[in-house]
């Protein structure tokens, strides 16, 4: 196996921040015909605290009986650097969170396109293993050299034992460091820690000048032509959004799983085409995108191995300009005038939600579906 038809696409490199949704974070694409509201209270930066955003604050959300957090960042005062790149980029406005619930899941879903939890496991015992295949350890069999840069405890790489006590788990200050050396390997998956990830209540600034810094340490080095960036933000943080996503999975409570509520999506590099685009896509998409970019086999998990992909956006024919240096000023293109109107939602991807099937282990056995956070009462049979 080796790297796609396009020779230039040396290094996939996957950032995923924490807790914000769309319409949080990206207010001010809507004069370029973004599919987001403009309207809303301007949040301060930081934020004072955390807000729920598990599965029972996402169920509560969805029925009407919680209210999500309705603000909105300014997004070119406070977040320049991911303006610029959502508009010299691809900006997929409609990415979902894989599932309706927090922070380990998703994360699971970014890395494998499964989840056999709805929770964060308790930080109070040892961390649990689950024998699941994952992108990186697709990679490795493939023999294509891979690192992820994680948190503190490896999370969340060190939940798969093919991958736990790798010597390419390393800590995340490393990246930078690598990245300036043009030592980064072909698959490249970063995760940050607070404050850097932009977890509430942290300030949202410091963790997109981190990313900048990776970005740029990336194009010093002579790597930007021939790298896929895609940077995504784990979950929903418990922030208001306008779009209802589609109900493709359900648990046994029949409370919608997948889609989750939108967060951000931009692709960006020097090959990828640049353009809002309005396409459904959600977690799964991410590996399933870096195994069509880096010609990898099918990971045997039907949510990403049946997963459109996102490789229509790079094109060998494309060399944009590099981002601005870090530190400098990130330059916004000019709004239209008239403003852009959105694109009409597409369609659902399939036509009817399907209960939540088992977890695929490597070597075939399985783990029954996620439902540990049941949210109506069973009622049985007979009394």
């Amino acid at each position: 196996m080796g790297i796609m038809a396009d020779s230039r696409v040396k290094r996939v490199i996957v950032m995923v921040q924490e807790n914000h949704t769309t319409d949080n974070y990206f207010r001010g694409l809507a004069p370029y015909g973004a599919n987001v509201v403009a309207d809303w209270p301007i949040q301060p930066n930081p934020p004072s605290s955390d807000q729920p955003h598990d599965r029972r604050a996402y169920h509560d959300w969805l029925t009407g009986h919680h209210a999500a957090t309705h603000t909105q960042f300014d997004t070119t005062a406070v977040l320049p650097f991911y303006a610029h790149l959502a508009l010299t980029g691809a900006f997929l406005e409609n990415h979902c969170s894989g599932f309706g619930t927090n922070s380990t899941p998703n994360h699971l879903l970014l890395l494998g396109g499964q989840s056999p939890t709805l929770r964060n496991p308790s930080r109070t015992q040892p961390p649990p293993l689950w024998d699941m295949p994952s992108v990186p350890g697709l990679a490795e069999e493939a023999g294509i050299a891979w690192r992820c840069y994680t948190g503190s405890n490896s999370y969340p790489a060190g939940f798969y034992p093919q991958l736990h006590g790798s010597p390419n788990l390393l800590p995340n200050a490393r990246f930078v460091s690598d990245a300036a050396a043009g030592s980064l390997p072909p698959l490249v998956y970063l995760w940050h820690d607070s404050p850097q990830d932009e977890h509430p209540p942290a300030d949202v600034t410091i963790g997109m000048n981190k990313v900048w810094e990776g970005v740029d340490a990336v194009v010093k080095s002579g790597g930007w032509d021939e790298t896929v960036f895609m940077l995504t933000w784990d979950d929903w943080g418990g922030w208001d959004d306008h779009v209802a996503t589609p109900n493709v999975e359900h648990t046994p409570d029949g409370v919608q799983l997948a889609y989750g509520p939108r967060v951000p999506l931009l692709m960006f590099g020097g090959p990828v085409k640049a353009g809002i685009d309005s396409r459904w896509s959600n977690h799964a998409t991410v590996p399933r995108t870096v195994i069509q970019l880096l010609g990898l086999p099918q990971l045997g998990v039907d949510r990403v191995d049946s997963d459109h992909g996102l490789a229509d956006l790079v094109d060998p024919s494309v060399h944009n300009p590099a981002p601005p240096s870090y530190g400098t000023t990130a330059d916004i293109p000019p709004a239209p005038n008239p403003p852009r109107k959105p694109a009409p939602l597409p369609p659902p991807p399939v036509p009817a939600s399907k209960p939540v099937g088992p977890v695929v282990l490597r070597g075939g056995g399985t783990l029954p579906p996620p439902n540990d956070v049941p949210l109506t009462p069973v009622r049985h049979q007979g009394g």
